[in-house]
């Protein structure tokens, strides 16, 4: 029996003993030792990129997203620039008179821990006491040579830091992305959000934050699916991703911004005019230097008419402008024209049917909005040949596909020599 307790026990010592020995293996350093080498990594990282690093910098999860340039130092200084209508006046501003740091709270920290014009700009308190509702300290959620993800200690909000390459100045890099921004959301834009299983509507572009609805669906009520992100050089950053996907970064690739699961587009030209009347009102404006002779003479013959009715303003009296848009009447042609004054102009709409079919669009005149319109045909017929002249079927063209408010040719399917180009307002 005594021998029985004595290999029991001697047994339980192995165990003990095997137990002890794989903890060494698993924990070969202790938790402040696994610390110190997480800041020291994460210092590394932050000194190590050459040109700096573009922050994507979100204040919190209800913000539009901004671009900061941060240019690490051994010592402990810090150079932001930063170039935006909300805290530089869009002026170019640098300001390297302040430091980081990088601490352990529960995991690594990285803290601008002295104020900095530019950086400190969303995390003061202003007047309010909220301000921008900004953060100045973050959790490293990952940090490598090639990508950084934090997030803000105080509000939460993701922030995205990459790379700045190699050669780029701070004048260079804030044209770009305003190039971009332009490019992108000029004029306002209406976008589509495609994965794999279902299409969506993304609209307010141009304020920075996205708002999603289903395709055709305007936005209401006080607490819509938004989602904020920042315009960069190559594309756009989402704070978070959309809905169940994965993607944040989705980069300009011709037509549309791709991401590792998702796109981002525009709808077909055809289409497109309708839905940026109907979804966020905007209205189309001929191009009058870029129309066809056949409609060019039309408005020659117009032009003429005016000049000899309105001999007092004979110099300055002739079309003005042609705009589809949406009124409470339907959507029209509103054809505006300098008559006896060269300062005021004179409007009147005309019924336009607009409809999308197979890539080409169908317009339609249907007749004067209202007696006003029906006087004025009267007294220069020439205006409603012009009406009935852009009648027609219409292949669609656009000049910037991921933008097409920035125009869209349009050419008559029955006569080339028939076409226009049209510009997207709000």
């Amino acid at each position: 029996m005594k021998a029985k307790y004595l290999l029991i026990i001697f047994s339980v010592a192995c165990v003990l003993g095997a137990c002890s020995r794989e903890e060494e293996n698993l924990f070969d350093k202790s938790a402040s030792e696994r610390a110190q080498a997480a800041l020291e990594n994460a210092d590394n990282v932050f000194t190590g990129a050459k040109n700096g690093w573009e922050m994507l910098y979100f204040a919190n999860p209800s913000s539009c997203g901004y671009s900061i340039i941060l240019r690490f130092k051994k010592d402990g200084q810090i150079v932001a620039t930063a170039k935006n209508e909300t805290t530089t006046r869009n002026k170019l501003l640098t300001d390297s008179a302040s430091t980081w740091d990088i601490k352990n709270d529960y995991g690594p920290i990285i803290t601008f821990d002295t104020y900095n014009s530019v950086f400190h700009a969303w995390s003061d308190p202003g007047n309010d006491g909220d301000g921008l509702l900004g953060d100045y300290e973050f959790l490293i959620l990952h940090a490598d040579s090639s990508f950084v993800k934090l997030k803000g200690k105080k509000h939460g909000a993701y922030c995205y830091l990459y790379p700045l390459e190699e050669g780029v100045t701070e004048a260079q890099y804030f044209a770009d992305v305003e190039a971009m921004q332009k490019r992108m959301f000029g004029n306002s834009n209406l976008l589509h959000l495609q994965t794999s299983g279902k299409e969506y509507l993304l609209r307010d572009g141009s304020s920075g934050i996205f708002t999603l609805t289903d395709l055709g669906v305007v936005a209401v009520g006080e607490d819509p699916d938004i989602n904020p992100f920042a315009v960069t050089r190559t594309g756009i950053q989402m704070m978070s991703p959309f809905l169940d996907l994965t993607a944040t970064t989705y980069t300009l690739q011709e037509a549309e911004v791709v991401g590792e699961d998702s796109k981002i587009a525009a709808a077909s030209p055809a289409e497109y005019i309708n839905e940026y009347i109907s979804i966020l009102s905007g209205s189309w404006t001929i191009d009058m230097a870029e129309i066809g002779d056949s409609i060019s003479s039309v408005i020659g013959s117009i032009n003429t008419a005016l000049k000899a009715t309105y001999k007092n303003n004979k110099k300055n009296a002739s079309v003005n402008s042609l705009v589809f848009k949406k009124t409470t009447k339907g959507l029209v042609l509103v054809f505006s024209y300098y008559g006896n004054s060269s300062k005021a102009t004179t409007d009147m709409s005309y019924l336009f049917d607009v409809t999308a079919s197979d890539g080409a669009a169908s317009f339609t005149y249907s007749g004067p909005a209202d007696e006003n319109a029906q006087k004025t045909v009267n007294a220069f017929p020439d205006i409603e040949k012009l009406l009935n002249t852009l009648s027609g079927t219409y292949e669609t063209v656009a000049n910037e596909p991921i933008n097409p408010t920035a125009g869209i040719k349009l050419t008559n399917k029955s006569n080339s020599e028939l076409w226009f180009t049209i510009q997207g307002k709000m």
